[in-house]
């Protein structure tokens, strides 16, 4: 929610430069470039110039730096917009200032760091009687629950109040408009298709709202789109996934980092699966070039935030006029500064790595295409080491050591994922390959619990042998998502969701005895 207070020039003593604040505020949703004109052209020092409304200009100048994705510098603006309308008492530009701020550092730092922010907006809402506001922070506690993961309480949050939001409709179509995006963008996380395209369809009667600014519509729209897209991939419904794709590349300017780096990424693993090589390779450039792109933006917004806590040290300590406070707000904002530059080089370095692994696997999939005659006498070699993995595993299944056992089994799942990823998937013959470790646990949990699936019963037995999520994505080929998603269903189906025992626990506590008796 953007919020800006209409100022006119009212009176000789009135500063003729207010009204360049409007016209940003006016330009926010037209021309950045523009909105950002009509701030430069206000002289320095700006206290001097527009004194007493100086909040509205950090809080414009903080939404222009945010759509344009420098998140520092952004973070820098609603940080002075709270400072000078809490000197001001203007409480609807605070509140919209700690609403940013949260937005800015939430969940990159301490949850209560975040959290402080957005309870004083609340605080700053309530003293305003701003109900846009306060509905505002409906939707965010409710979005902090989606990110927990917790899809149902956060539709259970929304679902009772989506009238009221309805009925603001015309005066502020964002509340109606995201609460409806996080219905259907929930239900997608719980494969519920239908509901999700149900609020979709609703989400999208709010398209021509005026109250509503284009982009806010849009990067919900992007948002919508990709998870869709998403979803299809997790069902293999590849054409229907490239589809959706294909919607999303279409507003791809209108997301955030964190999706754009995942968008790229899932065109990747989707032109895998339907061997569209040359296109893998392209999207491997592009993800490539993005993250360097996001480096050098993260270290130029750096250096300047740097410089200018540099000035503004050097103001306080002319003026010998630095407090408590003051202090404390720029040891956070360095301290933020540094943390965010110390995960995006780990995230930097982890997706580099990914690059480079990935590169290595296209490349060998493309020469092993161009020859087919070498491919062919390979696969011959693959009967052979199959048979000899057969003869391991009984082996291993004859041994009585539980310890023993499980070392083997590691060892075993780490030599196949390196020297024989071509032969095990998640197919019929991986469930009678590792049925042969231990008979006597798949034959016991398929009559205790007949509803698991062959995958299911896969992902139980890795977990009963003390494999985490990371190992098991890397046996099933598959990603951590899915893993945890599969998790949750085998939960549900055994009837644990609303109990305090985990899924790890349940199966060590009922299956433990197979092994001894096997």
């Amino acid at each position: 929610m953007l919020w800006i207070v209409s100022q006119q020039c009212i009176g000789q003593n009135v500063s003729p430069y207010l009204r360049y604040i409007d016209a940003a505020s006016d330009n926010l949703d037209v021309s950045l470039k523009t909105a950002q004109t009509y701030l430069d052209s206000i002289p320095k020092p700006h206290e001097n110039y527009i004194s007493g409304h100086l909040d509205e200009f950090y809080i414009i100048q903080g939404h222009i730096y945010g759509l344009k994705n420098e998140d520092a510098k952004a973070f820098q603006s609603f940080l002075s917009a709270l400072k000078y309308s809490e000197i001001d008492k203007d409480y609807l530009v605070a509140g919209d200032a700690n609403i940013q701020l949260f937005r800015c550092v939430f969940p990159d730092v301490n949850d209560s760091i975040s959290l402080n922010y957005l309870n004083q907006a609340e605080h700053y809402f309530k003293l305003s009687n701003d109900v846009y506001g306060l509905y505002e922070v409906e939707l965010i506690k409710s979005y902090i629950t989606y990110l927990k993961e917790d899809y149902y309480g956060s539709i259970l949050k929304l679902l009772p109040n989506l009238e009221k939001y309805k009925a603001v409709l015309n005066e502020d179509g964002y509340i109606y408009m995201e609460a409806n995006a996080q219905i259907a963008l929930s239900y997608l996380a719980i494969d519920s298709l239908p509901k999700a395209q149900a609020y979709f369809k609703e989400f999208k009667t709010t398209k021509d709202n005026p109250t509503i600014t284009a982009f806010n519509y849009w990067s919900f729209e992007a948002s919508i789109y990709f998870e869709m897209a998403e979803y299809f991939f997790r069902q293999k419904q590849l054409d229907s996934c490239e589809n959706y794709l294909i919607n999303t590349k279409e507003q791809l300017n209108y997301l955030d980092d964190t999706y754009i780096a995942s968008y790229y990424a899932l065109n990747i693993d989707l032109h895998k699966k339907k061997k569209n090589f040359d296109l893998v390779e392209t999207y491997l450039d592009s993800l490539k070039d993005f993250q360097y792109d996001m480096l050098e933006i993260n270290r130029d917004a750096s250096l300047s935030i740097n410089q200018s806590i540099n000035d503004v040290e050097s103001k306080l300590k002319h003026k010998n006029r630095i407090t408590k406070k003051q202090k404390t707000l720029i040891f956070l904002l360095i301290s933020i500064v540094l943390i965010s530059s110390f995960f995006y080089y780990l995230f930097y370095k982890k997706k580099s790595n990914q690059l480079k692994e990935a590169s290595k696997v296209v490349d060998s999939l493309s020469y092993v295409k161009s020859n087919n005659e070498q491919l062919a006498l390979k696969m011959r070699g693959f009967e052979e080491y199959l048979t000899h993995l057969k003869n391991e595993v009984k082996d291993i299944s004859s041994l009585k050591c539980l310890e023993i056992q499980k070392t083997r089994i590691k060892e075993l799942y780490v030599r196949l994922h390196v020297n024989s990823s071509t032969i095990l998937d998640k197919s019929e013959s991986h469930l009678e390959l590792v049925n042969h470790l231990n008979i006597e646990f798949f034959k016991n949990i398929k009559e205790v619990h007949p509803k698991l699936n062959k995958s299911e019963v896969i992902i139980c037995y890795y977990l009963f042998m003390g494999f985490t999520n990371k190992e098991i994505t890397v046996f099933l080929n598959t990603t951590i998502r899915s893993v945890e998603s599969r998790r949750y269903r085998i939960s549900k189906k055994i009837n644990l969701v609303k109990t305090d025992t985990t899924l790890l626990d349940y199966l060590q506590d009922t299956f433990s005895y197979t092994l001894k008796e096997a």
